[in-house]
């Protein structure tokens, strides 16, 4: 589904005449995760929507289409919450949230998951709260799936097999049967929540 905040950020970086890759660059990112953001597939955290608002000297408030002035100020407390239930391994087995957090209405997110383990560092730390968005995955995807126990891995489709492989390189990438993983997979991952430690 494309977002005010996907089709500003692809006229955006046109404007500037920027690649998906130089703008990826710029923010700390990949260019296929700029292509999921402006095809919108992803939504970025509240972090790098600031980055990005930085990068183009707009404000955030343009860039999820709050407003169609680019240099009005914002102001996160005039939008609305929505309540997403969080989950651990245990706890989504039972279907019972054993929290739930609020984010901006605008989130495309349908539930969190907590990370039981350091196999996604950098990008995701134990205790993070993955943002799921229930839905299909492409190529390249941070997955949530459940195999023999419930794991966040990035997708890869290679001919009839599916590799997961963990962005920690202590871990090891396993490979699944393309027909049996469709249904092991539980949503892609587009953002995470963190506390404060």
């Amino acid at each position: 589904m494309i977002s005010s905040f996907s089709s500003r950020l692809k006229a955006l970086r046109m404007k500037k005449h920027l690649s998906q890759k130089a703008l990826g660059k710029i923010l700390g990112l990949s260019d296929k995760t700029i292509s999921a953001y402006e095809n919108g597939r992803n939504t970025p955290d509240f972090q790098t929507l600031i980055k990005i608002s930085r990068v183009f000297n707009v404000s955030v408030d343009y860039l999820i289409g709050a407003t169609d002035s680019e240099s009005s100020s914002t102001t996160f407390k005039e939008y609305p919450l929505k309540d997403i239930p969080v989950y651990d391994e245990k706890s989504l087995l039972a279907n019972r949230p054993v929290e739930h957090i609020k984010l901006p209405a605008w989130t495309e997110c349908s539930y969190g998951f907590i990370m039981p383990d350091d196999s996604e560092e950098p990008v995701l730390s134990e205790g993070d709260v993955a943002l799921i968005r229930k839905g299909p995955a492409m190529d390249g995807d941070l997955i949530l799936w459940k195999g023999e126990k419930f794991m966040i891995r990035r997708l890869y489709i290679q001919d009839d097999k599916i590799v997961l492989k963990p962005e920690n390189p202590n871990f090891r990438p396993s490979i699944e049967d393309i027909l049996k993983m469709s249904s092991s997979i539980l949503g892609v991952v587009v953002g995470r929540w963190q506390k404060f430690k």
